[in-house]
């Protein structure tokens, strides 16, 4: 027997076999790069349309300027005070409750129409009688409640053109339906407000609506088959320095996987990172 030939035999077919082995793994990761390469050049929308998460308008790529903001919170106290002796009206909103951080009152005769919110709730903000700085707030429809069994309207102060929307610079009206008509009735308005606004650094580039949505998406924070319902920039509070309220630029999204549920992510537009925590940072300075 030729051992010889034999062993070239076994070699060449040894060879072939891991010339074949080597070219299904050589394809192998050919397709693992194309895949890795595709993922990571794809559109946002793209991805979106297959894990079908839809949104109701065009991703903005717009990149707004904001700041760091700090204020003071207002004393309603004093400020009701001082608001009697310029007027000379002592009875000028004395029926308000005073808290620690603001206002509540229950007013009479107040009432918004569902059909024009905007209208009546501005004409409520400028009624000088019932509300003290009303003029300095806006109405928010997207953290603002129509429907359901307690209907919610919030109105907030602003910086630059920019919402803050903070428990600490808001007003918020709780509602009820009317028996006789299609009319809310203002059954109770709470009221919170920031003094003092400056800025704490030099304006800065934000991040955009999309930089925001994409930063979620790539952590898991937009499920499959939701609906991205709005998008809001506004200002929120992070720290507290004594008696200093410190702000930054922060998007509010809204993501809803049902027709009941609203979950509302927040991503810092300073950083492009998400905000895990409302809970506000306190720091004691020393003299």
């Amino acid at each position: 027997m030729d051992f010889k030939r034999i062993e070239w035999i076994f070699f060449l077919v040894f060879l072939g076999v891991n010339i074949f082995l080597f070219s299904i793994y050589r394809e192998g990761l050919q397709d693992e790069s194309y895949v890795s390469y595709s993922e990571k050049t794809e559109s946002l929308e793209t991805r979106l349309k297959k894990d079908q998460i839809t949104h109701k308008k065009e991703l903005s790529t717009k990149r707004s300027e904001g700041y760091y903001l700090s204020g003071e919170q207002t004393n309603f106290y004093m400020a009701i005070q001082e608001q009697q002796a310029a007027k000379n009206d002592y009875s000028y909103l004395k029926n308000i409750t005073v808290t620690e951080n603001g206002v509540i009152d229950y007013p009479s005769n107040h009432y918004i129409d569902p059909d024009e919110v905007n209208e009546t709730f501005s004409g409520f903000l400028r009624d000088e009688k019932s509300v003290l700085y009303g003029n300095e707030y806006t109405y928010l429809p997207q953290f603002s409640n129509l429907n359901g069994e307690f209907p919610e309207l919030v109105a907030a102060q602003s910086y630059g053109g920019i919402p803050i929307h903070d428990d600490t610079a808001q007003i918020t009206l709780s509602l009820e339906k009317s028996e006789t008509d299609d009319l809310l009735r203002i059954v109770q308005y709470s009221q919170s407000h920031i003094g003092n606004l400056e800025e704490l650094r030099e304006k800065a580039d934000l991040y955009s609506e999309q930089d925001a949505i994409e930063t979620l998406y790539v952590n898991n924070k937009i499920p499959s088959n939701s609906t991205i319902t709005f998008s809001k920039l506004a200002y929120s509070q992070i720290y507290k320095i004594r008696e200093k309220n410190v702000y930054v630029p922060v998007w509010f999204i809204g993501i809803s996987s049902n027709s009941t549920t609203l979950q509302v992510e927040q991503v810092n537009a300073m950083s492009n990172t998400i905000i895990t925590s409302n809970a506000v940072i306190r720091v004691e300075k020393d003299n």
